[in-house]
């Protein structure tokens, strides 16, 4: 399979699915995803030097975004998570995780990057060059910027959480270059549920990343192998768990679509949850 389609995975299909009490406090909110300097390569550096020049840096410019802040009963600050959808939008997979994680006390900045796009759902291959898992990096980062900005939140405890193409977005946040273009600190530790485990990269956050082996959509071999290739593993956490599909953790979800399987599956759902609690009490608390 190419990159371009496995990445692509069926993650937030929008099912009725259970959800929890509701949440303490939720506000729409409106912010920008952060513009990202790409610097010139040595060539372009030499090549302009010659003609008497300096060149220009290109800039990546930010998007207008939209999204949902939850915050916990009390005055705060809290701790917070960016959390990122899949490639089917916001669904009630972060209906889920928002109640819980404000439930763990954290306060949510659920991040929608579809529709400030003009999109809604990106599983078809759709969308992808303006929708991409490394833009909707920029989209997280330009979320903990907002979050900067309240007095709620504790600002040098701001966690990054995704599924699927969400994941996979959240491990392009968690490398060393996107947090220098973005002149931004990088987030405190990251959590991604079935993420396309692609490319070597710098890591500089603590992440923790959570997938079944029989996962058709994002194979668990190739978190595996991304892992064991890291310069620095001991920055990653992976777990496997055993007979699980994509969207293991999501109460309702058993079914298939272009012959592929998604399929909860409570033990794998338990433990995820149980090392998602004390992985951000780790490092957030």
């Amino acid at each position: 399979m190419t990159r371009t389609r496995v990445f692509l995975a069926l993650v937030s299909l929008t099912l009725a699915l259970a959800s929890g009490a509701p949440l303490k406090a939720t506000e729409q909110v409106a912010f920008e995803s952060a513009a990202f300097t790409i610097k010139p390569s040595a060539f372009k550096i030499r090549q302009a030097r010659k003609n008497g020049g300096e060149p220009e840096p290109m800039v990546e410019p930010a998007v207008p975004l939209a999204g949902q802040l939850s915050l916990p009963e009390g005055p705060g600050p809290f701790p917070a998570v960016v959390l990122l959808h899949g490639c089917a939008g916001v669904s009630n997979w972060n209906d889920v995780w928002s109640e819980r994680l404000v439930a763990w006390g954290y306060a949510v900045l659920d991040v929608e990057s579809f529709r400030p796009r003009g999109l809604s759902y990106i599983c078809d291959g759709s969308g992808h060059r303006s929708a991409s898992s490394w833009n909707r990096a920029l989209d997280a980062f330009g979320a903990k910027r907002y979050l900067s900005t309240r007095s709620e939140i504790d600002h040098d405890r701001v966690a990054i959480m995704g599924m699927s193409h969400g994941a996979a977005a959240a491990l392009h946040a968690i490398e060393q270059t996107i947090s220098e273009g973005t002149n931004a600190e990088p987030f405190r530790a990251a959590v991604a549920f079935y993420p396309l485990c692609k490319e070597l990269k710098q890591v500089v956050t603590p992440t923790l990343i959570l997938i079944g082996d029989a996962d058709q959509w994002t194979p668990s071999e190739w978190c595996i192998r991304y892992v064991e290739a890291l310069p620095d593993p001991n920055e990653v956490t992976l777990s496997v768990f055993a007979d699980a599909h994509h969207v293991f953790d999501i109460k309702g979800m058993d079914g298939s679509a272009h012959g592929l399987v998604y399929r909860y599956h409570p033990g794998a759902a338990s433990q995820a949850e149980l090392q998602t609690r004390a992985f951000l009490r780790q490092h957030l608390n």
